[in-house]
């Protein structure tokens, strides 16, 4: 062990430190502190790094290190030409790695903003440039082509105000509704004995009217079983009945061959002759519009 190293122990001794406890202050592995101590500078990977982690040694145990390189110069290996000029721990040396990255996150900002700024402004003078080529376009013309216009203002209003008036007539006699007639339509749905059911559609009018050439029962109800006639027509009788109301008509007809029907105004045709059938019933339906 070389003078050196003793009086380095003595002082981690002093100061109650174990060589775990001076590894984990230096950040130098345990071997090399070791080495320091019994002189043992072979161990070391070069004499760059024994002078530093002998400098670090006595900072950690409170010696001044360019002291202690003075008097033990005789024992610490000669600097040699190194990459750096001391050595630092790892965790520093990351430290000052991100510290050079947000130095150069510091130095873009501002250039990206400017960038940014530029690209803005080009792109608000390229928005204007249009308005100043169509004047550059038009030249010493322009003013006789507004004079154009301002003399012709007057005749276009003049035509504005008459298609406006066109228009509005246009559009009042489209406003008329025009009354649409729609032709009612009785559609036979079928025939079952004496009762033959009919659907009727396109109208709302239900308007029965019964005329009768010789005697002839005739009886009438609607889908509830109201009764608007029960009774026997006598020869030239004519009867009228509006069963607009109803829903479902059915008309008993005992003498169809002396019977003559009309359904809002247009004859009825039976659907058996009477020749065949003279008891027949005839169902109505008023189909939903």
């Amino acid at each position: 062990m070389t003078e050196l190293g003793k009086l380095l122990k003595e002082k981690r001794e002093e100061k109650g430190m174990s060589l775990e406890e001076l590894q984990t202050a230096t950040k130098i592995q345990k071997r090399y502190l070791v080495a320091i101590e019994e002189g043992k500078y072979e161990v070391l990977p070069g004499s760059f790094y024994a002078r530093a982690f002998i400098k670090n040694y006595c900072e950690a145990v409170g010696l001044n290190y360019e002291t202690i390189f003075d008097e033990y110069s005789h024992e610490i290996p000669k600097s040699a030409k190194e990459p750096t000029t001391e050595f630092e721990p790892r965790s520093k040396r990351e430290r000052s790695g991100v510290s050079e990255d947000h130095s150069l996150l510091k130095r873009l900002i501002p250039i990206i903003l400017i960038g940014i700024l530029i690209v803005v402004v080009l792109f608000v003078v390229w928005k204007l440039l249009p308005d100043g080529n169509d004047q550059a376009k038009s030249g010493n013309d322009a003013p006789g082509v507004l004079l154009d216009a301002d003399e012709n203002k007057p005749q276009k209003k003049e035509e504005t105000k008459k298609d406006k008036e066109d228009d509005s007539t246009e559009e009042k006699d489209s406003e008329v509704p025009k009354e649409e007639v729609k032709q009612q339509t009785l559609t036979k749905l079928e025939t079952i004995g004496k009762v033959t059911t009919y659907d009727l559609k396109d109208t709302d009018k239900l308007v029965v009217e019964l005329s009768a050439n010789g005697p002839s029962y005739v009886g009438i109800q609607d889908e509830t079983k109201k009764s608007y006639f029960d009774n026997q027509m006598k020869k030239g009788q004519t009867e009228t009945f509006d069963l607009s109301s109803a829903k479902e008509v059915t008309l008993n007809i005992g003498a169809s061959h002396v019977t003559s029907i009309k359904i809002n105004g247009e004859a009825f045709t039976y659907p058996v002759p009477a020749t065949d059938l003279i008891h027949q019933k005839i169902v109505i339906r008023k189909a939903q519009q």
